[in-house]
């Protein structure tokens, strides 16, 4: 007789994995992240304030007769604090407040402002476009990359400021639940920033210098810099 094989989840909480160089970090997020599932997450600077933050989208309605809807969330933004610990943005303060059965999610700065904004859509409801009023204007970082790789995805970039450096931000294709992001990035630090660190896919590394008043800047595979907006 065959004996049967035994599989146990202990481990249930929406979690954060922090690159530690040599592992991952397994790290919970707060409380308010766990009262309902999480579908999109979106990773960009909400505030400019230089540390990357979290967007999730919540909800799932279409549960089994003997369980009740997870109807516990309305759209979560989680600060971050640039050493690996996340709080939650009360609505009141993000403005987000989605009561359906949220889905896919991206950012974007579609007006240009240098802001991040927020897209959410929701299953059977309205899609929510969320203006971003009160952040810190960011740099605006375009790519130009080489004729199989135009928006240069899998690029990392990285500001600098003197002695700060910011968190490494990946240009991808897809973000999670059904959405993109925007290949536009828009990147801060709580000073001026002087240098643009890249990373091409395939290795290829260099720091370029910003310009004076940049508000977007334009850079190709060679490392030249091409300011397109400035203050």
């Amino acid at each position: 007789m065959k004996i049967a094989n035994e599989t146990r989840a202990n481990w249930f909480d929406s979690t954060v994995f922090l690159n530690r160089g040599n592992h991952f970090e397994a790290k919970p997020l707060p409380t308010e992240a766990q009262l309902s599932p999480a579908f999109a997450v979106c990773v960009a600077d909400m505030d400019g304030d230089g540390n990357e933050d979290i967007f999730l989208s919540q909800n799932f309605f279409a549960t089994e007769p003997r369980t009740g809807r997870y109807d516990g969330g309305r759209g979560l933004w989680l600060r971050g604090d640039g050493k690996g610990s996340f709080a939650a943005v009360p609505a009141n303060e993000s403005g987000v407040r989605i009561y359906g059965e949220q889905r896919g999610a991206a950012v974007c700065d579609y007006d240009e402002d240098g802001r991040v904004d927020l897209v959410v859509t929701q299953n059977g409801a309205d899609t929510k476009l969320y203006k971003n009023f009160g952040a810190r204007p960011g740099l605006r970082v375009r790519l130009s990359g080489p004729p199989g790789n135009p928006k240069g995805i899998g690029t990392t970039l990285r500001l600098v400021s003197g002695a700060i450096t910011g968190p490494a931000r990946e240009v991808h294709a897809g973000s999670g639940y059904w959405s993109q992001d925007s290949t536009v990035q828009v990147l801060a630090l709580p000073e001026r920033p002087t240098q643009l660190q890249v990373r091409w896919p395939g290795g290829k590394s260099f720091s370029a210098a910003i310009p004076k008043k940049a508000r977007e800047i334009q850079v190709d595979v060679e490392g030249t810099v091409k300011l397109v907006k400035s203050e």
